[in-house]
């Protein structure tokens, strides 16, 4: 193509653009760098990963041979060329983002506009069908990711001083990754179905999951000051008037109906909750006299009240606590904080009151944090953290009555969250910023320095936190369902080659010995010609009965045969044996001069066999069985730790203990075929892997515990605890069951 014919990456970025220059934003420039070059390979390797077996599923799936047979092929080259493709990917992407911002030119592989009659003639028409695919693919990502996209044009464009770099000119969008993974794709000389094939798996494995990679370069940005408060006004293409208005108008109406609703239905929910509760509250003080005694005393203002809260709430940024047992002391010298500061007197010689609604807030908030810091579903280290919102919380629910009745009240939605956040985390001793403790501990320290009267902070907060958080759900569910994929494939291999060693067991029988190119072929090629056609098609399938029964007659047919019946038998055998066998090695693509060796050798142990003769001792070999006999299973004691441990669910939590530390995982897969358990940690990787017999023994000897309503939300667990103890010490109430 001539030189006429390529547009420069950088046009549309306009005149004013300068090069870089400036030591921050190169600093910045660098950081962004270092986190593409991080990021994709990661992103290549969960591809690379999975093209075997994608590709091994559309060769099984596919009707045409030959097609099945471009899959294979491609199977194979792409498996060598993994490296140097990877390495040419990474190097354009790279090269391509500094130039970038070193103010170069770079050449596109796609371009983004149409060609002209000229340009047609140029363009075969396979290269225009492989652009339209990939331009597809990248027309998809932008329009997945254009808020990300939109905030880095913007902060890329403020860097620049040039106000916005569109998706198509930003160095890590989706069309310069496109741009990248086809340079380094043009090492394969791949036909164009199969090509195609690979740009969709390029989209599922590695642009579908981009988005973390431009969050994580905004976040740099943001981290540096580069419009951190950026809001985006989304562009969308135009829509008619009427159909603009008649949406609108069906919106409108359906937010205001939704919204008219949930608000009733939060009132009606707060009004009564918060009368069961003051009931239940009542009838305990009255079953103890306290209502009697206090009942004269003068009232503690509530604005009084929230006053001495304020203070409370800055005591606990000094008083810290890091332990359980700290977090404890500190709750109890709040309470008598408190009760001082209030002149409210002591328990035996009450001297003033509060507001009986404000005494009952005080006395769920603080029922409620009891039970947070007697939860086993959160660690310690956590516990201690979330107590010191003890105050702030008791101020929320005292400004928005609406605070225990609603689910979606956005101090409760914060507490959830962030108990769901740290169900799995274990304490390594990392209190960085970066961590999750150093996240939660910022997070509790801005309620405190923060909040006043305004909950819009608990919304803001949970909005920040829940971002991060569901960029780390994003990065543990591809570790997870990777290592779910490998568990599985090795899984299917062990039962695989179990099943291939008990066929050639009985295939060999109580035989003292056989030829040895039938023990070579039954030893090493054949078993391989099973183990595939186990693994392809499965143990119901014509093609593993038949490589079974190939096993079979080929040891039949190295015996002596004595009987004339025999020996007609076997020569009506013979031919359709061997061709059946070829065909079986031909599809493992055994070498082929060891074949024919292997085939005159079976030949002269044919021949042998119909002259009725022993073969020469001098050939005969004992077969070699490469795996053991499977092991009888463990004798397990059916208790009710085994039908606990048997009846764990996929996604459920496990805390155990390994040695001096406590480790925390999630159920992420079980074999039903063995009992196998594979737990993973918060960041989808791979912490243990158990039988449920040895599951069943850390559970008997209490080294082990399950983590029961570990996704349930925080607060709703323990509200409905608080009131179950509250009915269960009313005055005549039978205690519920355990």
């Amino acid at each position: 193509m001539s030189r006429d014919n390529i547009i420069s990456f950088m046009d549309n970025v306009g005149n004013a653009r300068q090069r870089v220059a400036d030591a921050k934003i190169q600093s910045l420039v660098t950081q962004m760098r270092d986190v593409t070059a991080s990021v994709l390979p990661r992103l290549l390797q969960d591809l690379f990963e999975n093209l075997d077996d994608d590709l091994f599923q559309l060769a099984d799936k596919s009707g045409s041979d030959l097609l099945q047979t471009r899959y294979f092929e491609a199977m194979r080259e792409l498996r060598k060329l993994r490296s140097p493709i990877q390495d040419a990917m990474l190097r354009a992407m790279l090269n391509q983002y500094d130039a970038f911002w070193d103010g170069r030119d770079v050449e596109p592989v796609i371009s983004g506009a149409e060609p002209d009659s000229e340009d047609m003639a140029l363009v075969t028409e396979e290269d225009l069908e492989e652009n339209l695919a990939v331009t597809a693919v990248v027309t998809r990502a932008e329009n997945q990711f254009h808020r990300a996209l939109y905030a880095l044009g913007q902060r890329f464009g403020f860097l620049l001083g040039i106000g916005e770099v569109s998706p198509t000119d930003n160095p890590i969008g989706p069309r310069a990754l496109a741009e990248s993974f086809r340079r380094g794709l043009n090492l394969w000389n791949g036909e164009l179905p199969v090509k195609l094939v690979i740009f969709k798996l390029f989209e599922r494995h590695v642009v579908n999951y981009v988005g973390g990679l431009y969050d994580d370069v905004n976040d740099v940005l943001v981290a540096a000051e580069v419009l951190p408060k950026l809001v985006q006004t989304v562009k969308r293409n135009p829509v008619a008037p009427s159909v603009q208005r008649a949406r609108g108008e069906a919106d409108e109406e359906a937010a205001e109906v939704a919204t008219s609703s949930a608000r009733s239905n939060d009132a009606e929910l707060s009004a009564n909750l918060l009368e069961v509760i003051s009931d239940l509250l009542a009838s305990r003080r009255a079953q103890s006299g306290v209502d009697a005694r206090t009942l004269h005393l003068p009232v503690v203002p509530s604005v009084q009240l929230v006053d001495v809260l304020d203070d409370l709430q800055q005591d606990a940024l000094v008083e810290a606590a890091s332990t359980l047992n700290e977090a404890r002391e500190v709750r109890e010298h709040l309470r008598v904080s408190l009760t001082q500061q209030l002149e409210l007197g002591s328990g035996d010689h009450p001297v003033k009151r509060l507001e009986q609604v404000d005494q009952d807030i005080l006395d769920v908030v603080s029922m409620v944090f009891d039970f947070i810091l007697d939860d086993p579903n959160l660690p310690d280290a956590m516990k201690a953290l979330l107590s010191r919102l003890q105050i702030p919380m008791a101020k929320v629910a005292m400004v928005d009555k609406g605070f225990f009745g609603s689910k979606s009240h956005p101090a409760r939605r914060l507490l959830n969250n962030v108990a769901r956040s740290v169900v799995g985390w274990v304490d390594d001793g990392d209190r960085t910023p970066q961590s999750l403790y150093g996240r939660v501990e910022s997070l509790v320290t801005r309620v405190l320095t923060g909040f006043t009267d305004d909950v819009s902070l608990f919304d803001e907060l949970d909005k920040e936190f829940s971002a991060v958080q569901a960029r780390e759900s994003r990065s543990a569910e591809v570790a997870e369902e990777r290592m779910a994929q490998v568990t599985r494939g090795q899984e299917h291999l062990r039962v695989a080659r179990r099943r291939v060693e008990t066929v050639i067991r009985q295939c060999l029988g109580d035989l003292e010995g056989l030829p040895e190119p039938a023990t070579d072929l039954l030893n090493e090629p054949w078993r391989d010609v099973l183990l595939l056609a186990f693994l392809r098609e499965g143990e119901e399938s014509e093609t593993w009965r038949d490589s079974v029964e190939v096993a079979h007659r080929l040891v039949w047919s190295v015996t002596p045969k004595i009987e004339q019946q025999e020996r007609q038998e076997l020569l009506k055998v013979i031919p359709d044996l061997l061709r059946k066998m070829r065909e079986g090695l031909a599809n493992i693509s055994y070498d082929q001069h060891k074949a024919a060796t292997l085939f005159k050798q079976l030949q002269a142990c044919h021949i042998t066999a119909l002259r009725g003769k022993e073969t020469d001792p001098s050939q005969i070999t004992r077969p070699v069985l490469q795996e053991p006999a499977a092991e009888q299973p463990p004798v397990v004691l059916q208790d009710e730790f085994y039908r606990q441990a048997r009846g764990l669910e996929v996604g459920q939590w496990l805390e155990w203990q390994q040695g001096e530390r406590k480790l925390r995982g999630k159920l992420s897969w079980k074999s039903e075929t063995t009992g196998s358990c594979v737990f993973v940690n918060r960041k989808g990787l791979k912490n243990a892997e158990m039988r449920i017999d040895e599951l069943a023994g850390l559970l008997r000897e209490h080294k082990a515990a399950l983590l029961d309503d570990a996704g349930a939300p925080l607060m709703d667990r323990a509200l409905n605890a608080m009131l179950e103890a509250l009915r269960n010490t009313a005055p005549g109430a039978e205690p519920s069951p355990a």
